[in-house]
């Protein structure tokens, strides 16, 4: 009996010995790296080589924000043409071709990068007028200055992955990732996009002027992530250790030494702070040289001027004109897609043919503001006219708002030519309303306009009230009386699109015409201003309207 009971202790011994090998069963990698249960710890839960990374047990953020934990720095892959990049940000690392990149870390061309991320929710694609393009779930980001990393996980190998639009965006990913490595900064994690065992972020830099992607004297960079908008620094910039300020007019683009400026007005001054003497050559486009004082040895062309100068200060002037003519249109995307419509290329060409100092568009440029209608309106936007635009509906949406922004600049701008002040502003943004800064903006422009003894002419997409008997394609109505008033107050002219007609004509004591047959299909019949047109606006101490018919 005492033998019997003996050999059951023995035989519970070996189940409990057994259960507790059974739960120790972990690897050696394991048992040393995984903290105990009971102890607090805020680091990334540990990977096996076998396994790599479990995307599910990391939060949102957490593979980008640890990155040189998890991912083997000391190999580098990379596309022809970027071993710079990765012989700055990796001086330590071995470099090896793209065309080995099987896992780990790489820093990949747009061409190399799209065969890879092919139905990712992040990848590369093309246009035939922008060239490569970030895209994520739905939108669309165009400009080398665009950048993405993803993280993710393919046939069990961990990739990671440092790509953009061009070399200033892949280089612009890189000096992102080490400044969190560096603890410089956090990712902001409701602009990282994640997607099972996917992870990712797209990225804008500005300030690369030479867009080489590497960081140098006399640059200054902003890196900033995007969710959807695009961060826009229109003003300023330092170029060549220059602090360059820009009134009248946007910074398009720099290119090394070359300043690029979109003129939104016929007085664009430029001052330069802490200047070093440097000479910086100006390109200033959307202007009129005809018109313009031109600076000493500058070159012209039909709609800029381009010259060189180390002046920490200087404007480029309209010279004073009394009387002048202007065209105006607006309303020409296509009825639906991206085509560009056959009878916008035909009012275009009109006008190029017609005389005016310049031309304004009303809006509703494209359909629906998609990168790749923009790219076919891009390469029919042949102009030999200054353009300025108060943007429309139709563009002003999704992808379109940053391609908007990056190509014509802010929404609301004004300027002075001869006898005439005149205001452009957004309307469509808020319900076809204007915000509340933008009254406040808008009362202030009248009353630079009134003490300078200047006529405004208001120029918007919507018009504060349909002319047409029951129509309401316009503001919202009390918007829309409240700028009837005060347009009256300030006796102030408006030019308007949105409905596709041409009408001219007095409401509620204030004049304003519609020109909005700028190639759109078409709101009423003929007789009733329902034809292709713009118009022609002579000022000579009135406002006389022509609309002139193309078919």
């Amino acid at each position: 009996m005492k033998m019997k009971k003996l050999m059951v202790l023995i035989l519970i011994g070996f189940v409990v010995l057994s259960a507790g090998c059974t739960q120790k069963g972990t690897t050696p990698t394991e048992t040393q790296e995984k903290p105990s249960e009971t102890q607090i710890t805020t680091s990334t839960p540990a990977q096996t080589q076998a396994q790599g990374i479990n995307f599910k047990e990391y939060k949102r953020g957490e593979i980008i924000g640890n990155w040189w934990k998890l991912f083997d720095t000391s190999v580098i892959y990379v596309s022809k043409g970027y071993e710079d990049l990765a012989k700055h940000y990796f001086p330590n690392a071995q470099i090896k071709p793209a065309s080995e990149f099987k896992s780990g870390i790489a820093i990949l061309s747009p061409k190399d990068a799209r065969e890879l991320l092919r139905g990712k929710p992040m990848l590369i694609t093309i246009n035939n007028y922008f060239g490569y393009v970030v895209y994520k779930v739905g939108y669309k980001f165009v400009g080398q200055d665009i950048g993405m990393i993803v993280a993710y996980k393919e046939d069990n190998r961990d990739r990671l992955i440092f790509t953009g639009n061009g070399k200033a965006g892949a280089g612009a990913t890189l000096k992102y990732a080490l400044e969190i490595k560096e603890g410089k900064r956090k990712p902001k994690t409701t602009y990282i996009l994640r997607r099972g065992d996917f992870e990712g972020v797209v990225l804008k830099e500005i300030g690369d002027n030479n867009w080489n992607g590497i960081p140098e004297n006399g640059e200054y960079w902003t890196i900033d992530e995007i969710y959807f908008k695009e961060p826009f620094i229109y003003n300023w910039r330092i170029v060549n250790g220059e602090n360059i300020t820009v009134s009248g007019g946007f910074i398009r683009y720099v290119n090394g030494s070359r300043v690029y400026i979109y003129a939104l007005s016929f007085n664009v001054s430029v001052e330069v702070k802490n200047g070093n003497g440097a000479k910086i050559t100006y390109i200033v486009e959307n202007v009129n040289p005809s018109i313009m004082k031109i600076p000493e040895n500058a070159e012209t062309g039909d709609t800029w001027i381009k010259f060189t100068t180390s002046e920490d200060h200087f404007a480029v002037q309209a010279k004073d004109l009394e009387n002048f003519t202007f065209l105006a249109f607006g309303d020409h995307r296509p009825g639906s897609g991206r085509k560009v419509p056959e009878m916008f290329l035909k009012v275009r060409d009109a006008m190029n043919k017609d005389n005016g100092v310049f031309i304004i568009d009303g809006g509703d440029l494209v359909y629906s503001g998609k990168v790749d209608e923009w790219g076919e309106l891009f390469k029919a936007w042949k102009f030999n006219k200054p353009v300025f635009i108060a943007v429309g509906n139709h563009e002003y949406q999704g992808e379109g708002v940053n391609v908007y922004h990056k190509y014509f600049g802010p929404t609301d701008y004004s300027f002075v030519l001869g006898n005439y002040y005149f205001i452009f502003m957004n309307n469509v943004e808020k319900g076809y309303s204007l915000s509340a800064s933008q009254w406040k903006w808008l009362k202030n422009e009248l009353e630079k306009a009134k003490k300078l003894n200047k006529k405004p002419i208001i120029v918007m997409h919507a018009p504060p009230i349909d002319p047409r008997p029951g129509g309401n394609h316009s503001m919202k109505e009390s918007e829309g009386k409240k700028l009837l008033e005060l347009m009256k107050e300030y006796n102030a002219f408006g030019i308007f699109s949105h409905i596709h007609i041409y009408w001219y004509g007095e409401k509620d004591g204030v004049s304003y015409v519609v020109t909005g047959g700028g190639g759109a299909p078409l709101y009423a019949k003929e007789g009733e201003g329902g034809f292709y047109h713009y118009v022609k606006i002579s000022v000579d101490g009135g406002i006389h309207v022509e609309p002139i018919k193309v078919s």
